[in-house]
């Protein structure tokens, strides 16, 4: 395994209570994350061996509470989807998929799990509760 260490100090890091206190993932959750998706995260160590977390790795962290927490999904369910993500980068889950990448998978994750809760037309069923239909039309009567 490459030994990531600290170089540049131009760029923004951060220690794992700062990763925490950024977005409420425990610490011990941290460190499993770090060691079970180690390619995706690519965590760096100071020569005194403290983890540091590049911008893109707090991102990185943040996608996959989403899909652990709220999709449900099992560390081994994240790391196929982290897969088929790389698989759409044409790479793998260890390139760096663009902010829209993400973006266009969690629309995409909401789509279905409103289309698996019976919502076959999420707009359709949006201006039923709101009181309007998109074919109410613009009369003016």
């Amino acid at each position: 395994m490459p030994d990531h260490h600290v170089t540049d100090t131009n760029r923004a890091l951060y220690s794992i209570s700062q990763v925490n206190a950024l977005t409420g993932v425990s610490t011990p959750t941290i460190r499993k994350w770090e060691a079970t998706f180690r390619e995706y995260l690519k965590v760096t160590r100071t020569k005194g061996g403290q983890r540091r977390f590049h911008p893109e790795a707090v991102e990185r962290i943040e996608f996959l509470k989403r899909l652990i927490y709220e999709e449900g999904l099992s560390l081994q369910g994240a790391r196929k989807r982290l897969e088929q993500i790389g698989e759409s980068n044409g790479g793998n889950a260890g390139d760096n998929p663009s902010i829209e990448k993400l973006a266009d998978m969690v629309t995409d994750l909401l789509l279905q799990k409103l289309f698996h809760q019976g919502i076959a037309n999420p707009e359709e069923s949006f201006n039923r509760r709101v009181g309007g239909s998109s074919s109410e039309g613009n009369d003016a009567s």
